[in-house]
């Protein structure tokens, strides 16, 4: 059975740094992240139908992962697992404003990933695919891999979803803004973070960021600001998209969350406005606890405030 939203990407053990005074040797509490099975997370919990193309080791940590989406009930048929190639692992730190996150996913499963591996069926009968240029930014394998896969998807009428998730401790500058530009013209769908696109673009302006977005041929915008909220452009004017509610403790995955959430509602509505309002109050949940998933909101959690 096809599912709704398909993400490509490379999922992650998440090793967060727990409250403390030690500097030099804090403790950290093992869970999972990755910015595509994030947002995975985010739109299965809001009542989405989603899976995953990827590809795990056959460890400990590829076993978790399979349980997490198993419970989360993210269909995992088109991961593969690697019998050599272990599975990726991030470190972070966080705290209220930003965080800092170490990798160690050199040779993982999911870098070995490429054009090959990909089920183009079930690209072609999904409604969305989800990728992003941390994806892009891990191996030119899964490089070739997220571009063969939006020119599927594209072929199909499949919507393209792009999350420019900019990560320049593995890639230069220079090397992000030409793959990603290059990639642009695939995209229906840019979710780009302020801080982030005024880096790849020179632009400081949020509306001269969002036209630059729109320029590209994206069909829909969501600038991500943070505390700010967002700005949303499909063609009509931009609209303010308020932040919700929040006590910020630690901002990882908020915005993969966000961008899971808005494909979620975006299907379910077919309002991007009431989309991107409903994403911003997963968001604000989801910096309000530690790690990437475990603060994540469910629907019904929510729907008072809808």
């Amino acid at each position: 059975m096809p599912v709704d939203i398909l993400a490509l990407g490379e999922p992650l053990a998440e090793f967060v740094a727990q409250p403390s005074d030690q500097d030099v040797s804090p403790l950290y509490r093992q869970g999972f992240g990755g910015d595509t099975s994030n947002a995975l997370v985010a739109a299965a919990r809001q009542g989405a139908s989603v899976g995953y193309l990827s590809a795990v080791g056959d460890d400990p940590f590829g076993q978790g992962l399979r349980k997490l989406w198993a419970d989360e009930g993210i269909d995992d048929r088109h991961v593969t697992i690697h019998p050599d190639a272990p599975t990726g692992v991030y470190f972070v730190r966080p705290h209220a404003s930003g965080r800092q996150f170490w990798y160690a996913r050199r040779g993982s499963a999911a870098s070995l990933y490429g054009p090959d591996d990909l089920p183009e069926a079930a690209i072609a009968e999904a409604k969305i695919l989800h990728v992003t240029a941390l994806s892009q930014a891990i191996s030119p394998n899964m490089r070739a891999a997220v571009t063969r896969a939006a020119e599927i998807a594209r072929a199909h009428d499949t919507l393209v979803s792009y999350d420019t998730n900019l990560r320049l401790n593995l890639w230069s500058l220079d090397d992000a803004r030409a793959a990603i530009d290059a990639f642009l013209p695939l995209a229906d769908i840019v979710m780009p973070s302020d801080d982030e696109a005024e880096l790849l673009t020179g632009l400081q302006d949020p509306e001269a960021l969002v036209a630059y977005f729109r320029a590209q041929g994206a069909k829909i915008v969501l600038l991500k600001r943070g505390a700010s909220g967002a700005i949303l452009e499909e063609g009509g004017g931009s609209i303010c998209i308020a932040p919700g509610p929040s006590s910020p403790i630690d901002s990882t995955g908020a915005g993969d969350s966000f961008a899971g959430a808005f494909l979620a509602y975006f299907l379910e509505t077919g309002s991007a406005e009431v989309a991107a309002r409903r994403a911003a109050l997963v968001a604000a949940r989801t910096v309000s606890g530690y790690g990437a998933i475990s603060p994540i909101p469910r629907k019904d959690e929510l729907i008072d405030l809808f």
